[in-house]
């Protein structure tokens, strides 16, 4: 009888082949659905809305671009 690690390598190693080996039933083009699908926020950044952009475009205008807080000047 094999030890019971040697069990759990061999099933891991029949099921890792059974998805992504050459006779499996998925072919590879799914796979990488299957990643674009996880991905999909990373690859593709939320777009901003038109209220966003115009108060951005405001801020870079009026030179309060950072927010408010200007750091290392000081006020007198």
């Amino acid at each position: 009888m094999p030890p019971v690690m040697d069990q759990y390598i061999d099933t891991a190693y029949d099921i890792t082949t059974q998805l992504f080996g050459p006779e499996s039933g998925i072919p590879w083009w799914a796979w990488g659905l299957v990643l674009v699908a996880l991905f999909w926020k990373v690859l593709l950044p939320a777009r901003k809305t038109a209220a966003d952009r115009d108060a951005a475009l405001v801020a870079a205008m009026t030179g309060d671009a950072d927010g408010g807080g200007k750091k290392g000047k000081k006020k007198k």
